[in-house]
C-alpha cells in the first residue's frame, strides 16, 4: 500500500520523509488528547523524532514487519493508522490508529479501518485482524464493534502510559465473517 483512496474525501498514503514536520505538527497540537490512550506524544518532541518513526515505518514496510500510513481527510494529515505487525504463520495482524482531535466523530476511522481490513484480507490474504483498544476508551472501541469484529477478551496491565497501567479489550474478525464495508 503506497496509496489508497478510501473515499472522495479520505486517502491514506505510507508516510515518507518529507511528511515529518508535518507529522510533528499534528502530533504536538494533539498531546495532552493523545496521550490519555497513547504513549509515543510523550516521546515526540521534535521533528526528527518524527523522522525516525517514518524511517522505522518505512523499514517494516519493505521488510514485510508492518507499517503506518498517514490518514489524509480533505488533503489534510488527519492522523495515522497501521498494521503493528505480521505474523506470517498464523495469518494475522492488528491495527493501530489514532486521530487529531478536530477530526474525530467524523467517521474517518471507521471507514479507514474497513479499508484496513479489506487490505489485509483481499490484498494480503491474512485471516485475521485484530484491534485493542483501552477499557476506558469507549470511542476506540466502538469502532471495531462497528464494523462487526468479536470481543476476545481483556488483557489486564497490558500498557503504561504515564503512571497508570491500562487494560486492554481485544477484538478480531476472521476472514470468513468479515462483511466487506
Amino acid at each position: 500500500m503506497l496509496y489508497k483512496p478510501v473515499n472522495s474525501n479520505i486517502m491514506l498514503s505510507l508516510l515518507e520523509e518529507n511528511d515529518a514536520e508535518i507529522l510533528f505538527e499534528l502530533v504536538t497540537a494533539n498531546k495532552a488528547f493523545l496521550s490519555n490512550w497513547l504513549r509515543f506524544p510523550s516521546v515526540t518532541n521534535q521533528v526528527e523524532d518524527s523522522k525516525s518513526f517514518i524511517k522505522k515505518s518505512l523499514f517494516r514496510f519493505v521488510n514485510k514487519e508492518g507499517f503506518w500510513a498517514g490518514i489524509w481527510y480533505k488533503e489534510r494529515l488527519a492522523g495515522c493508522i497501521g498494521f503493528l505487525y505480521f505474523d506470517w504463520n498464523v495469518k494475522k495482524t492488528e491495527i493501530g490508529y489514532w486521530l487529531g482531535e478536530a477530526y474525530t466523530n467524523k467517521g474517518i476511522m471507521t471507514q479507514t479501518c474497513a479499508a484496513m481490513v479489506n487490505y489485509a484480507f483481499h490484498e494480503l490474504e491474512l485471516n485475521k485482524v485484530e484491534i485493542k483498544t483501552a477499557v476506558k476508551n469507549i470511542k476506540s472501541a466502538a469502532i471495531p464493534k462497528r464494523l462487526g469484529f468479536k470481543h476476545e477478551g481483556t488483557i489486564r496491565a497490558d500498557e503504561r502510559i504515564r503512571d497508570t497501567f491500562h487494560d486492554r479489550e481485544v477484538y478480531g474478525v476472521l476472514r470468513e465473517e468479515w462483511r466487506q464495508v
